[in-house]
């Protein structure tokens, strides 16, 4: 860092030709630098959150190349240690992690933390990693929780999560924090089914690793359930028998697909955010899945229900899915969102798919309480925009929620 608080450049040490303990060494002052710099950068965040809000923060990091979710998990952590200085100095000294500081700063904000406990936490972060860290950190909550009159059971619970999002290489990552009780039984069941794919997979020479078989075993958990023969008395009844079938579960997958009228093929098939599938998979999935058959036309679907109709048809919902994929704001996947009017109902707007875009329910309360509104980009992609800062506008000028004015409409998401 040069004076004035400028970025200078900095020279690394060409190390192709370092013995171990050079290297070592090196290693070290790399990782202390890398400390100091997350400590600062995080510095940086938080303040600007206090100034411009989380939304410029979050958007801020996805320039950095971050995800959605890893942006929105770094804004949080910013907005996190705002309220504990001595953890955040901490970091930008390189004595602790920022990994150390986001878990410290999060349970502050379950169960705010005392001076003393602070610093007394910050001393056990220095010697600790992060796993054991978490562990003391879980238990000094529990004795700041003591007399909140909930039980360690029930404490546990408020802190359970589960996240599935988007990894690298277009594979999906499931993550879940669960409380002791709820994590022995899914590690029960996970167990179970992963050793009947064990002795399965022995008698066939089917080599799948462990991983691969917790992973199947995950998945048929999730999306399927054991197969219930009759009882000799004609009431279902689960097998008890450990090689009993499993079959999928009453679930709803949107594939596209183009039909090539010429040659009376089905081409280029894939899930709604895009991802590729091949046409031999789609016809695997057929089996198991019913088949929901959707053209996208004024004259195919009443996609275009005008005035007459305030909410989305299912048809109009599945069109959505389709083409926004997800949140036009934060990217919450298009099942848990809403079918928002651009031009809203009660100001004349139409409940036409050119009218209509996917909000989730936190997006959708920025729109109709925090002035966003939604705009096309220069791709022509759908997106929420910020209210603009404050201004003075001319005398007599005005206008409505959901209403556009001259200078905005260029922005805006109008009909084509």
């Amino acid at each position: 860092m040069g004076r004035g608080g400028r970025c200078v450049g900095v020279e690394l040490p060409d190390s192709s030709e370092m013995e171990s303990g050079e290297l070592v060494k090196l290693i070290l002052q790399a990782d202390s630098a890398r400390r100091q710099l997350d400590g600062y950068l995080t510095s940086l965040l938080g303040r600007l959150g206090d100034l411009e809000g989380q939304d410029a923060v979050e958007e801020l990091c996805r320039q950095f190349g971050l995800g959605r979710y890893r942006a929105r998990q770094q804004a949080k952590t910013a907005n996190a240690l705002n309220a504990l200085p001595t953890t955040l100095d901490a970091a930008k000294q390189g004595w602790i992690s920022i990994d150390h500081a986001r878990v410290l700063g999060e349970s502050h904000q379950r169960a705010p933390l005392s001076t003393e406990q602070e610093l007394a936490l910050i001393t056990a972060a220095i010697t600790e990693d992060l796993d054991e860290f978490k562990k003391t950190l879980a238990r000094e909550e529990d004795q700041r929780r003591a007399d909140d009159g909930l039980t360690r059971h029930e404490r546990q619970r408020e802190r359970r999560s589960a996240k599935v999002f988007d990894g690298d290489e277009e594979m999906v990552v499931l993550y879940a924090e669960l409380d002791r009780l709820a994590g022995e039984r899914v590690k029960t069941a996970l167990d179970d089914l992963s050793d009947r794919m064990f002795r399965k997979d022995s008698e066939a020479g089917n080599d799948r690793t462990h991983a691969q078989r917790n992973a199947d075993a995950l998945v048929a958990l999730i999306t399927q359930q054991p197969a219930r023969p009759q009882s000799s008395g004609g009431n279902d009844s689960t097998s008890d028998d450990p090689d009993c079938e499993i079959v999928p579960q009453a679930t709803t997958l949107i594939v596209t697909v183009d039909y090539e009228t010429l040659s009376n093929q089905l081409k280029n098939a894939g899930l709604i955010d895009g991802t590729p599938i091949d046409i031999d998979e789609l016809r695997h999935i057929a089996c198991d899945a019913g088949i929901v058959p959707a053209i996208f036309a004024a004259d195919g679907q009443p996609l275009y229900m005008g005035r007459k109709q305030r909410a989305a048809t299912a048809a109009q919902k599945l069109a959505l899915h389709v083409r926004d994929r997800q949140c036009i704001g934060c990217g919450m996947r298009a099942s848990a969102c809403d079918a928002h009017h651009v031009i809203w109902w009660d100001h004349d707007g139409t409940t036409d798919m050119p009218n209509l875009v996917l909000l989730c329910p936190k997006c959708h309360k920025k729109v109709h309480k925090h002035g966003y509104t939604v705009v096309k980009d220069s791709t022509g992609e759908r997106q929420l925009r910020p209210p603009p800062r404050p201004r003075t506008r001319s005398p007599g000028r005005s206008t409505k929620p959901g209403q556009t004015t001259a200078e905005d409409s260029a922005g805006l998401l109008i009909a084509s």
